[in-house]
């Protein structure tokens, strides 16, 4: 590993440390969410860059400064650490996520992250008025310049400190996926506080190293998907599998943010998510109303880009095929789902059925939500899918061919949700009753009367 590489996992960590710690409150638990929240920060750097212009790293400077100064904001109010935030859990989540991130080491040589993420980092880096340009030009159509700048945004803030190569991009994007996969496995882990500590980290990490599947080199390729189907299913854990999906609700909804803000599957399948969550919390809407916050974020960003003169490949797709019916679309796309994930997703249904016929009550005792919530979001973007590939204008073999072990990504990992779900209640008992064996003990205050707090 060059010195240029050694820079930037550190510059990943100690921008996004300040505010990671700030609302999770466990230094260790900071350093997994860190480079996330450097990728957020750079996005918001890259963005007011777009808007106002100048370089790159003068708004990465301002931003960080004023992340620093939120972050000793936030530890000045009340508030305690989250569940879980010991050297050892974090040793947990990360050790086993550490095998498969070594394919790090194959070659930087995946088309789309050269044609898309790092090309735009390239833009990016070069400044508000290059950056403009870039994203307004015909020439760059294919890079899908209307595509969210998060992937992009932390490899074009390194680029901006040290000499841009592309096996450091490839480094700060793995690392920025590993840290949603973790978070993710936190969030699992946390929504399954009442089942026995062996069966729940079992499944928290069987779930994130399911990040893996399918495309293998997803994580560490410099591609998007993870790192969205990541922050969402996270995000979708946290707001749809717990008792109360808004008692700490700062993590749940950068997580959404993040998945909005990496590709625009993710702002569709968080407009999905907000609606299961408004419906699931509308006993109390003002609450519930903090979910369509990352949605908004989500939409700016498609108006900004609407603003730049970005085109989006959907309704500018240059493979136009009017000579295939929507029926016949509509097969290709069922039979090449049903390869990717058609035997998963029954699988999962049927474990599902014959949990709620004979588990319901023992579900309802380990604190979790009712499975079909998660089943509701599976549906939704199942059904968004396969929407956009009847409709869309490319040619649907090609189009299916290269993108949909990709983008069905979320099907498996919410599958593997409900999966985890059921077998946490059949095998896992009651935690409860476990406390003298358990590895780990939550913390957290008594729903009533409890002072509210920043952490995530």
């Amino acid at each position: 590993m060059d010195v240029s590489a050694i820079l930037a996992v550190l510059a990943l960590v100690v921008a996004g440390f300040p505010l990671s710690f700030a609302i999770l409150r466990s230094p260790f638990l900071a350093l997994l969410l860190a480079p996330l929240m450097a990728a957020l920060l750079s996005t918001v750097a890259v963005v007011l860059m777009l808007v106002v212009g100048g370089p790159l790293l003068l708004w990465i400077v301002l931003v960080l400064a004023a992340g620093a100064a939120c972050a000793w904001w936030l530890l000045r109010r009340p508030g305690e650490p989250v569940p879980y935030g010991g050297w050892s859990h974090a040793l947990l989540i990360a050790l086993p996520l550490l095998p498969p991130s070594l394919m790090i080491f194959e070659p930087a040589s995946r088309w789309d992250a050269h044609s898309i993420w790092w090309l735009h980092a390239g833009y990016f880096a070069n400044g508000g008025e290059y950056a403009r340009a870039a994203i307004g030009s015909p020439a760059f159509v294919f890079s899908h310049t209307d595509y969210p700048p998060l992937a992009s945004a932390p490899v074009a803030a390194v680029w901006s400190v040290v000499e841009p190569d592309f096996r450091t991009a490839q480094l700060v994007s793995t690392l920025v996926t590993v840290s949603a996969v973790a978070i993710l496995v936190y969030l699992v882990r946390r929504a399954l506080s009442r089942v026995s500590a062996r069966v729940a980290w079992a499944l928290a990490i069987a779930l994130g190293l399911a990040t893996w599947s399918g495309v293998t080199y997803g994580v560490t390729g410099g591609l998007a998907d993870a790192l969205w189907s990541a922050a969402f299913v996270g995000a979708a854990v946290a707001l749809l599998l717990g008792p109360d999906p808004l008692r700490r609700p700062l993590l749940p909804l950068l997580l959404l943010t993040v998945a909005t803000l990496s590709k625009n599957e993710g702002l569709i399948a968080a407009v999905g998510l907000a609606l299961l969550v408004t419906v699931r919390a509308r006993a109390d809407l003002r609450r519930a109303a903090l979910v369509w916050l990352p949605v908004l974020i989500g939409g700016a960003w498609a108006v900004l880009a609407r603003l730049l003169h970005a085109q989006s490949d959907i309704t500018n797709g240059s493979s136009v095929d009017p000579g295939v019916p929507a029926v016949d679309r509509f097969d290709f796309t069922v039979a090449a789902l049903w390869d990717v994930v058609g035997p998963l997703v029954v699988g999962a249904a049927v474990v599902a059925l014959l949990g709620a016929l004979f588990l319901r009550g023992h579900r309802q005792a380990t604190g979790l939500a009712a499975d079909g919530w998660v089943w509701a979001a599976n549906g939704y973007y199942l059904a968004v899918l396969i929407g956009t590939y009847v409709s869309g204008p490319n040619d649907i073999e090609w189009w299916l061919e290269t993108s949909v072990q990709r983008v069905t990504l979320p099907v498996t990992l919410l599958s593997a949700v409900s999966l985890a779900g059921w077998v946490a209640v059949a095998f896992g008992g009651d935690g409860r009753a476990e406390s003298g064996q358990m590895l780990d003990q939550p913390r957290e205050p008594a729903l009533s009367g409890a002072t509210p707090t920043t952490n995530g």
